[in-house]
């Protein structure tokens, strides 16, 4: 059976950002803060819905989660 791989327009990206931070250990610990346009947001929840296998807020205007040790708040603007 062929096993299905997802894609994730943003959380890719973030995961990237998130491995380069991790190498290193000056920024092992980091936060960012990203604003995504009102657009976006919706698709955005749906990937970390997806992702983390948990149902998300749709209402909520501000999110985080954490990836490789990097924070990323993700903020509807």
């Amino acid at each position: 059976m062929e096993e299905i791989k997802k894609s994730y327009r943003f959380l890719s990206d973030c995961a990237s950002v998130a491995d380069t931070l991790r190498t290193n250990p000056t920024l092992s610990k980091s936060s960012i803060t990203v604003n995504v346009p009102p657009r976006d947001f919706p698709e955005l929840l749906s990937e970390i819905e997806s992702f983390v296998r948990v149902r998300v807020d749709k209402s909520q205007t501000q999110v985080s989660l954490e990836i490789s040790g990097t924070e990323f708040i993700f903020i509807k603007s």
